[in-house]
């Protein structure tokens, strides 16, 4: 638009007679209705009683025009004589905006398009304003696909001289869906699998066709990408054009591609290296020899052998790649820079509020005075994310001008970590009853963790207090003690006991075989007086155990487990692995006559494996194995110290059953695999799983094939000052009764409540 004006500033120009310099006598200005004449004439580069030409002229409406206050400019000779002239100026003013008014939106808000349109009142209203303002509207509506959207602009004017209106009508039309794909230039790839890769999908049964026309240019990157993926490094898109189809409903998309030459991976070379030598640097190398070259993976290759430099303190060490082709196949030759080793000056933390920094510092393996160490950083994240009391952990590097760096942790804590709740209940076994828990994980900001619990109905008391110190005597030893009294008297007989009694233990992390590992003892004295006895088992059961009545358990539980998982509730990668043992004793002569002997041993074993796949979908995998055995004939313990396999609470959980419905035995095996998806990160997840368990008496008669099976879906909640929360709706696929793949049975639904664990 504003090259028009100049093309007619310059035609009017040449109308006007050609003269030679003469004395500008006067200048006068018309059409001003906002703007002074004195700022006008300020704007001028001629003045009153200079000599002017034909360019001061054009120099005039160039400079006018820049000003973006008027929209027509007209400059006319006056009172010419051979020496001097006169010029009259009639202008047209750009107006003000008054009132921005939008009319027919419906597929996008009128605050949406406001948003967009960041105009304001006041503000001037060129014609390339109002253009820019009509593109913006219309390219908002083609990203959602209403590619015939018309846009009508009108500039109304109001009572006030110099301000409008400004209005757009809009005509949204139908969204235009994408009818056809075509391909072109396409010879290794099939247009199938072309149509797979690109993203923009025809509208069919399974599609609905939408266009987007700024996703669509992300989507032909994708294309190429798709291409560099295979091996072809030169793959470009020629040519994409869209166009409507004849009714006009529909948009045709056509896509030429040259797919180029397919290289594959040669060899790796590496010079100037020499604090690293080239063995240690081709074991980063993720790329095999022979396979097509894939742009991610070389990038992966880069990022690893720098990962290697930085490892040992190389900050500021460069691998700079160079191709070298050899018909189909490139070599990489990798020229190193190793610049010196960056010291590390300080580490700060911040954005801690509410934890004291000793609780973050004392996770973190990077120290001041040492080589900066990138292994160590990532460590470092990763032991501050398992504390659970952040929802992020964001690292930064400041270098400083002497070549040291300062280390800095930016957490941000949760809100309300802590798990309070108070009311009152119902069930139809309880009916109702009271309940106060108070579960506080980060104690005085100190990482301790405090709960206690009350909980009173019909059929049930439960009494609860305990505290864990995690670091005593600022060592990685942890310290842990619980006061309980349970009260239960159900109806159904198998869970009538009544429990009290104290346990304690002791926890370390240990640095063999790797600083993954921890050691855990614990110790529990209690008085046990078990309602179920052993007539409640299986005749066969009952020849193998005797069931403790009443008596005082010591019990002792020494454990291992190594855990390198990247987050503590929802993992994406890493796998627990956990191996432990119980040994319960104690005989009830001394204190009382009437009280029996516990007498068993009893060991678990369990592997949880997570790894990311495609998106954001997360694949995990757990199994546990469990065997109950005694240094005497037979094990002497309370019915609860069997393995329960079914439902959610106990050892085997198999969903789908009830609690304990497919087996309470001596021997254990459970199996579960799981896919879940975060609807939002660390907090809102969905997953399906599908699980396996059954228990044995002897461990000569554990077999797989009599497994039962459950599976189902379910969600997970964390919400503040509750905790974790989750549902999961499961049906059991065989007869807990009858061997495995029972013909006659019909699966059944269970619905699972679930507090404070994963899927």
């Amino acid at each position: 638009m504003y090259r028009l004006y100049i093309i007619l500033a310059f035609l009017f120009v040449l109308s006007v007679n050609i003269f030679a310099q003469k004395k500008l006598e006067n200048i006068t200005i018309e059409g001003l209705q906002n703007e002074r004449e004195r700022a006008v004439l300020s704007m001028l580069p001629v003045i009153v009683g200079q000599s002017i030409d034909n360019k001061d002229i054009s120099r005039a409406i160039k400079q006018l025009y820049r000003s973006e206050r008027f929209r027509n400019i007209e400059i006319i000779p006056e009172n010419e004589t051979e020496n001097s002239i006169s010029l009259r100026i009639v202008v047209v003013e750009n107006p003000y905006m008054d009132v921005l008014e939008l009319r027919g939106s419906r597929r996008i808000s009128r605050n949406r398009l406001t948003e967009l349109l960041k105009v304001r009142h006041g503000e001037r209203l060129s014609d390339a304003r109002v253009h820019s303002l009509t593109t913006i509207i219309r390219n908002a509506y083609a990203d959602r696909g209403y590619l015939n959207a018309e846009i009508i602009t009108e500039l109304i004017e109001t009572k006030v001289p110099g301000f409008v209106i400004l209005k757009f009508t809009i005509n949204e039309g139908d969204r235009v869906r994408v009818e056809s794909i075509n391909f072109s230039g396409n010879v290794e790839f099939s247009e199938r699998k072309l149509r797979r890769t690109f993203k923009t999908k025809e509208r069919h049964i399974f599609s609905s066709g939408e266009f987007n026309s700024s996703v669509f240019r992300q989507h032909l990157d994708s294309l190429v990408l798709s291409y560099n993926e295979e091996g072809f490094m030169d793959a470009r898109i020629v040519r994409d054009s869209v166009r409507n189809t004849e009714d006009g409903r529909g948009i045709i998309i056509d896509i030429e591609v040259s797919e180029g030459q397919r290289f594959f991976v040669g060899d790796f070379y590496f010079l100037n290296n020499e604090i690293i030598d080239s063995e240690h640097l081709q074991a980063a190398v993720t790329m095999q020899r022979g396979r097509p070259f894939s742009r991610t993976r070389f990038l992966m290759t880069r990022q690893s052998v720098g990962n290697v430099y930085r490892n040992e303190g190389y900050l500021w060490a460069n691998a700079e790649p160079r191709y070298k082709y050899r018909n189909d196949t490139i070599d990489v030759i990798f020229t190193i820079t190793e610049g010196r080793p960056a010291i590390i000056r300080k580490v700060e933390i911040s954005g801690n509020e509410k934890t004291r920094e000793q609780v973050i510092r004392r996770e973190i393996r990077v120290f001041p005075g040492q080589k900066y160490d990138q292994s160590g950083m990532e460590r470092s994240i990763r032991d501050i994310r398992q504390l659970n009391y952040f929802d992020n952990v964001l690292p930064d590097i400041a270098m400083n001008p002497d070549g040291t760096v300062d280390m800095l942790f930016n957490v941000q804590e949760k809100e309300n970590i802590g798990q309070f709740s108070a009311g009152v209940t119902y069930s139809q076994q309880d009916r109702f009853g009271g309940n106060f828990s108070v579960s506080i994980p980060n104690f005085r900001g100190a990482g301790q963790n405090l709960d206690a619990m009350i909980e009173v109905a019909k059929g049930r008391q439960r009494y609860s207090i305990g505290f864990m110190e995690p670091w005593m005597f600022n060592t990685p030893t942890s310290f842990s003690s619980q006061i309980f009294y349970e009260d239960v008297k159900y109806t159904n007989e198998f869970y009538n006991y009544t429990r009290a009694g104290i346990e304690y233990g002791a926890g370390r992390r240990l640095k063999w075989p790797d600083d993954y590992f921890s050691a855990t003892l614990r110790h529990l004295l209690s008085y046990d007086y078990n309602r179920t006895g052993a007539a409640s088992l299986p005749s066969e059961l009952r020849d193998e155990v005797d069931i403790v009545t009443k008596g005082i358990l010591s019990r002792w539980y020494l454990g291992i487990a190594r855990n390198d998982t990247d987050y503590p509730q929802f993992p994406t990668q890493g796998s627990i692995f956990r191996i432990g043992g119980f040994i319960g004793g104690t005989n009830g002569e001394p204190f009382n006559s009437e009280l029996e002997t516990y007498s068993f041993v009893k060991g678990i074993v369990s592997y949880d494996w997570y790894l990311p796949l495609f998106w954001k979908f997360v694949l995990g995998a757990k199994t546990k194995f469990g065997m109950i055995s005694s240094f005497i004939d037979r094990p002497k313990l309370g019915y609860s110290d069997l393995f329960s396999v079914g439902g959610v609470y106990y050892d085997g959980i198999v969903r789908g059953y009830d609690e304990g419905e497919i087996s309470v035995n001596l021997n254990m095996a459970t199996v579960s695999g799981e896919i879940r998806f975060p609807i939002v990160d660390q907090q809102f997840y969905m997953g399906t799983f599908f699980d396996m368990g059954n228990g044995w008496i002897k461990y000569s008669d554990i077999d797989i094939t009599d497994m039962k099976r459950g599976t189902g879906f379910g969600f997970r909640l964390m919400l503040p000052m509750i905790g974790l929360l989750g549902f999961d709706f499961a049906w059991g696929l065989d007869n807990p009764n009858a061997n495995f793949m029972s013909s006659d049975y019909k699966p059944k639904f269970n619905l699972h409540f679930i507090m404070n664990r994963g899927f």
